[in-house]
C-alpha cells in the first residue's frame, strides 16, 4: 500500500487501472461506477464515526473504498443497522436523486449513475456474506440465536445464493457469450465463504460481553500477551466481576478472546 497521509493509503493496482482508464479512454461508466462505490463506502465511513467506531485508515482500492476500523464492537442492534445499512439507503436516495435530475435534463451519464446506483443497493442488500444484506442478517440471528447457529445458517444462506447467481451467470452467458460477471461475482462470494476466517468473532465477543452482563453484576476486560502463563491471567481474576480475556499478540492486534470460564476449564484440565 502506497500511503498518501497517516490516515488514507492507496493500492498501487487503483493508480494503475485509473491510468489504463486515461489511457484506452475508458467509457464514462468506468469513473461513473469508481464514484458510486466510493460514496458507498463513504456513507459507511461517516455512519462508523457516528456509532463511536474509530477509523484506523482509508485504502482506495482498484473497486472502491475499503475502511480499517481500530475498533469493531458496536454496543445496540440499532447502530448495526445504521452502520450497515448506511450505504445501501445512500445508494437508494442518489437514485432517486438521479432519476429526478435525469427527467429534467435527460443527461446520458445521470443515467448511468442512476443504473450503478440501483445495481450497488441491489447486490449490497443481497443476504450473503461479507455483503451488507449478509452481515445484517448474521448479526440478527446473532442477536436471537448466538453467534454459532448464526454462523452456520448465514454460511448456508450465503452458499445457496451463490449457486443461485452461478447459474442465473451460466443463463446469462448462454444469451451473451461474453458476459461472465454474474459468474465471476457469485465465485467471489462463494471464495469468501471458505477462505475468511477472522482471528476473533465480532458477534461472539458481543455475545460474551452482553449475556454475560445479564448474569453477572460486572463484566472486567483484561487484555494479556499470548505468550502469558494460563496460571498468571487466572491470578487476575477476582470475585466481584466475571473476566473476558483477550489475548494480544506482537503486533497489537486480538489473537484470541476466551472467558473466565474457558480459562478456569484449560487450567483444571492440566491437572
Amino acid at each position: 500500500m502506497i500511503k498518501i497521509t497517516e490516515h488514507i493509503k492507496i493500492n498501487p493496482l487503483t493508480i494503475a487501472l485509473l491510468a489504463l482508464g486515461i489511457i484506452f479512454k475508458c467509457p464514462t461508466v468506468f469513473y461513473v461506477s469508481y464514484a458510486v462505490m466510493a460514496l458507498h463506502e463513504t456513507a459507511h465511513l461517516v455512519a462508523a464515526v457516528c456509532v463511536g467506531l474509530k477509523i484506523d485508515c482509508v485504502i482506495l482500492q482498484p473497486f472502491g473504498l475499503n475502511l480499517r476500523l481500530k475498533n469493531r464492537i458496536v454496543n445496540t442492534f440499532s447502530d448495526e443497522v445504521i452502520l450497515y445499512l448506511s450505504g445501501p439507503l445512500f445508494n437508494a436516495v442518489a437514485a432517486l436523486v438521479s432519476l429526478w435530475i435525469y427527467s429534467l435534463c435527460g443527461a446520458e451519464v445521470v443515467r448511468e449513475c442512476y443504473a450503478m446506483n440501483i445495481a450497488l443497493f441491489a447486490v449490497n442488500m443481497l443476504p450473503a456474506m461479507p455483503l451488507d444484506g449478509g452481515v445484517l442478517l448474521k448479526r440478527f440471528l446473532s442477536r436471537r440465536l448466538g453467534y454459532r447457529t448464526a454462523n452456520r445458517v448465514s454460511g448456508v444462506v450465503s452458499a445457496v445464493i451463490c449457486v443461485m447467481l452461478a447459474a442465473l451467470g451460466v443463463y446469462v452467458v448462454t444469451l451473451n457469450r461474453t458476459n461472465f460477471s454474474l459468474i465471476l461475482f457469485s465465485l467471489l462470494l462463494m471464495g469468501n465463504i471458505f477462505t475468511q476466517r477472522e482471528k476473533y468473532d465480532v458477534d461472539f465477543v458481543s455475545e460474551l460481553m452482553f449475556a454475560e452482563k445479564k448474569k453477572k453484576n460486572r463484566v472486567r476486560l483484561i487484555a494479556a500477551d499470548t505468550d502469558s502463563n494460563i496460571r498468571d491471567v487466572a491470578a487476575r481474576f477476582n470475585r466481584g466481576s466475571y473476566a473476558i480475556v483477550y489475548f494480544i499478540d506482537n503486533g497489537g492486534k486480538i489473537a484470541d478472546v476466551k472467558t473466565e470460564t474457558e480459562i478456569i476449564e484449560s487450567l483444571t484440565s492440566t491437572y
